[in-house]
């Protein structure tokens, strides 16, 4: 009889606890506020790039995650310089710009269908207390060129 080894496993498990509704509260509320943040900053790059006041700027900016909930694949509604639809989601984190972020299936997938307006407002080095941070835009080609897209998790469905 021949005697089969087992090939040692390599991947570690390790057990640890998380408050998930914790971190949960915590990333909801920097997302709220990177949201906050990166609005003026849309407002302050009309303002700068098409030469008009801020009250006008205003006026072409929309924060539509708060007016009507998620679920549209982007947060912010604004023109870009010359007059056409710029939708922007916006990604907050505290750490660096090389922490990842997550972008849901229906996000990505209006990514894919509006390549050319779409824009990921990267929002990092975010501080709750001054509520400030960097901004990096990163347009819809540099997305799917410069990232990489990795699975975290699964929806699993009966067959």
């Amino acid at each position: 009889m021949e005697v089969c080894t087992i090939k040692e496993k390599t991947k570690r498990f390790t057990a640890r606890k998380i408050d998930w509704e914790k971190a949960r509260d915590r990333n909801n509320e920097v997302g709220d506020q990177g949201e906050e943040f990166a609005l003026e900053f849309e407002i302050d790059r009309l303002v700068e790039t098409l030469s008009i006041e801020r009250t006008k700027a205003m006026q072409n900016v929309q924060h539509l995650s708060r007016l009507q909930g998620d679920g549209l694949g982007y947060d912010i509604f604004s023109i870009n310089d010359n007059g056409s639809p710029r939708y922007i989601e916006v990604k907050t984190t505290s750490g660096g710009f090389n922490q990842p972020f997550y972008m849901s299936k229906n996000e990505r997938n209006f990514f894919e269908e509006y390549e050319d307006s779409a824009f990921i407002y990267r929002v990092y080095n975010f501080n709750k207390e001054t509520r400030h941070g960097d901004v990096k835009i990163i347009s819809n080609s540099e997305l799917f060129s410069d990232f990489i897209f990795d699975t975290v998790s699964w929806q699993v469905i009966p067959k």
